[in-house]
């Protein structure tokens, strides 16, 4: 016999049901962390390759155009619309950075307060069901 039939045969369903969801979120729990550095992982290489994907089409431009002839100087003013663009982006990505991470937050505090609702919707939940057993169980 299984250890987790020698336990369960011993319990109420009630507490094997409870026994399976503690294990099954202790499980998940654990797991987390492994899941948070493997995302984050991800995206630190999805970064770099975005990166190195952007350094050699430029490099590989830069050396057609040497080997073309064609002078890569630009005016002043185009220079300045690169830069700005780049900046504006840049600030962009900050603003929506920091908007998910503030929405993050804010799931979070909602997520925090439903649990916090919910343990005291149980509670009334078990008052009323005490109230409606209450007349039907007689004491001797």
């Amino acid at each position: 016999m299984s250890k987790l039939e020698n336990t369960s045969s011993r319990k109420d369903i009630y507490s094997v049901w409870s026994d399976s969801v503690d294990n099954l979120y202790s499980n998940i729990e654990k797991s987390i962390p492994q899941f948070h550095q493997a995302a984050t992982n991800l995206f630190q290489e999805y970064v770099k390759a975005l990166n190195n994907a952007s350094s050699s089409i430029i490099d590989i431009q830069r050396e057609f155009a040497t080997k073309a002839g064609i002078k890569p100087n630009l005016p002043e003013s185009s220079i300045n619309i690169i830069h700005d663009s780049s900046e504006k982006i840049s600030r962009s990505f900050d603003v929506q950075s920091k908007m998910s991470i503030a929405s993050i937050d804010a799931t979070k505090q909602n997520i925090q307060t439903w649990n916090e609702n919910s343990k005291s919707f149980a509670n009334i939940n078990k008052s009323i069901m005490d109230s409606l057993v209450l007349p039907f169980n007689t004491k001797i």
